[in-house]
This record gives structure tokens, C-alpha cells and sequence, in this order.
């Protein structure tokens, strides 16, 4: 049917470091108009059907409230909320994830930051993903134009072009733990701190850093993998990921958080290959994404294994560039009438 999904965290872009550093809140009617412009543009790529996720501030469906279909690249396109509960926490977002794969979703655009694209793969693994930002130091979600995301999801939906041709797999931190806990994973970088309680979520407190995995190890990004990257950079898209150890005598500089700068110690450094295991021993709390989630107590285990099976992330730029190619964006020459100049 070319069906592409919304997914909307409204608790993106808000958490303490708004207080801690100097991040920028997004306010709920920015991201409704990042929805309505990403609506729009998967509707003129050619989606017939538009399945949003509520949330606790109804962003997406106020949204998508009043939106002018009459336009004959919206003639026939049904726009429906689902039917889920939203409690106002993580899993919504894992929840309404599920529900799309049940949906038979051919694309899905999720706005907001590392940790809700977590939540999103976490309810739907393999998921075809477009990443928008709306959160904080995003390393995994890239800023993009909604109207470009949405008519990239769109192509993708309508069949214009083969999702196989535009996107690649994510690389994804599996997690399993000893004593029995569910598994889980990041899609960015997992972090092993001292501390006995999840708190504010946030981390930004260097000192606290014992150990860091990071599928993606950038240089130029913020957060906690922006350490990663500067020390051995591993780039989205290569496979394998960095492991480092921290407590000196080696420092590293490196922006934890927005305008907020920190030496960090670390003693040492090295490549983590494919499926090759990493053993993080407790006491301490397991920080997935930049978001403390998991307390390990003393003795406690967490083998951590990186393998490329996660969502199929949307590359936006190729996405368009082929419809491009493909000539999806001409129309019939307007005929000539004789007579009239």
C-alpha cells in the first residue's frame, strides 16, 4: 500500500543537560511541524497510507489534525492513529515500534534522539528506518530536512526505490546479562559507570566512567562516543566498534555534552571486532545511548557482543538522488496549443 509510519518522542530534547550544559530544548510545536512537513513530503513521494503513534502531549495527531489532503498527490491517502495506550515512558516507544512491524509499515520516521531510535529498534529490530532529530548531541539520528525525510520514507514505501539500494544495517551492542535480566543493547555506545541508581539518566559526570563500548566512534560528535572517536575512530557504516578502559594515566579531551568540554583518563584503548565479547562486571550502572537504564550489582555480569543487524537505516541523500536518476520528479511536458504563444 506504500505505508509509512510516525513515531514521535515528546520527551526528546528535554532531559538535565538543558541544566548540566548548554543543549537547546525542542518544544512540542517545533516537532509537530517537523511531523506535518514529514507527513507531506511521504505523501507527494507517493505513500497511499500514514500510520501515526500517539503520545502523551498528542504531538503527532494534532499534527496531523486539519491536514489539507485535497491536493491530487493526496487523493486516496488515509492517515490513521493507532490504537495503543502511551503511558509517557521508553515504552511507548518500543511498544508503538512492535505495532508497526504488525502494521505491515514499509518506512518508518522516528523523531528523536539516540535513545528513543534505541527504543524503536529494541520494539522492532530490523525496522526501515528514518532517523530525524529532535533530542540532544545525536550521534545516530542525523539532522535532516523533515520535508526531505518524509518524501525519502515515501520513495522507499511506494516502491520508487528499493529500500536494498538506499540503506544499510545499523550495528547494534548486544547486552545479556547473568542473572537472568532480558537482553538489550545501543545502537551507539554502552557505558559501564560507578553509581548504584539510574537518576537523571543523563551522564556527564567524567569521573564516574569506568568502561565504553561504541559501535559508532566518530570524531566529530558530541556525547560520551565522541571519546571513542577521538581516540580510534569507527566510523556508522565499518564494522566493529572501539572498546576502551578508563583510569589513566593517558587523558583525552572530548565534548561530553553541548558546549561542555572534559579531560577524560583513560588507560587504554583497542578495536572491538564483529561478534568478538566484552565482559562488564558490576557494581555500577550500564549507561545505553547516553542514558543510564540498567543498575549491575556486585559480582554481576553483562557480555556485550557488536554484530550489524540492526535497523535498516534510510540514507536520505541516495534515496532521493536515485528517484532523482530515475526521473520520478519529471512530469509530461504541458502539450503545445495551436494558436496560442
Amino acid at each position: 500500500m506504500g505505508t509509512v509510519g510516525v513515531i514521535a518522542n515528546p520527551a526528546a530534547g528535554k532531559d538535565i543537560r538543558r541544566l548540566v550544559a548548554h543543549a537547546s530544548p525542542t518544544s512540542d510545536a517545533a516537532k509537530m511541524g517537523v511531523v506535518r512537513r514529514a507527513v507531506l513530503g511521504a505523501i507527494d513521494a507517493g505513500a497511499t497510507r500514514i500510520v501515526v503513534a500517539p503520545d502523551r502531549h498528542n504531538l503527532s495527531t494534532r499534527a496531523v489534525e486539519g491536514l489539507d489532503l485535497s491536493a491530487s498527490a493526496a487523493a486516496g491517502v488515509t492517515i490513521e492513529v493507532l490504537d495503543e495506550p502511551a503511558h509517557g515512558w521508553s515504552g511507548d516507544t518500543i511498544a508503538m515500534a512492535t505495532r508497526m512491524a504488525k502494521e505491515d509499515v514499509d518506512a518508518v520516521l522516528v523523531l528523536g534522539g539516540d535513545g528513543t531510535q534505541r527504543d524503536v529498534a529494541k520494539g522492532w529490530l530490523d525496522l526501515p528506518l528514518v532517523a530525524i532529530s529532535t533530542g540532544t548531541n545525536n550521534v545516530f539520528p542525523r539532522s535532516v530536512d523533515a520535508t526531505l525525510a518524509g518524501l525519502a520514507a515515501g520513495l522507499v514505501a511506494a516502491g520508487v526505490v528499493p529500500i536494498g539500494q538506499v540503506s544499510h544495517r545499523a550495528k547494534v551492542a548486544h547486552v545479556s546479562y547473568d542473572d537472568g535480566s532480558n537482553d538489550d543493547l545501543a545502537l551507539v555506545d554502552l557505558v559501564l559507570m560507578d553509581g548504584q541508581f539510574t537518576g537523571s539518566r543523563a551522564v556527564w559526570e567524567p569521573g564516574s566512567l569506568r568502561a565504553l563500548i561504541a559501535c559508532i566512534a566518530e570524531p566529530a560528535a558530541v556525547g560520551l562516543s565522541s571519546i571513542a572517536g577521538l581516540l580510534m575512530a569507527v566510523d556508522r557504516r565499518s564494522p566493529g566498534g572501539v572498546h576502551v578502559e578508563f583510569g589513566g594515566p593517558h587523558v583525552v579531551r572530548a565534548p561530553l555534552a553541548p558546549g561542555m568540554f572534559a579531560d577524560i583518563v583513560y588507560s587504554s584503548v583497542r578495536a572491538l571486532m564483529v561478534g568478538s565479547p566484552v565482559v562488564l562486571r558490576g557494581p555500577g550502572v550500564l549507561s545505553f545511548d547516553g542514558e543510564r537504564d540498567k543498575v549491575l550489582a556486585e559480582g554481576a555480569t553483562a557480555t556485550v557482543h557488536i554484530r550489524p543487524d540492526g535497523p535498516r537505516v534510510i540514507d536520505v541523500d541516495a534515496t532521493i538522488a536515485a528517484a532523482a536518476r530515475g526521473r520520478h520528479f519529471h512530469r509530461p511536458e504541458v502539450p503545445e496549443v495551436p494558436g496560442v504563444s
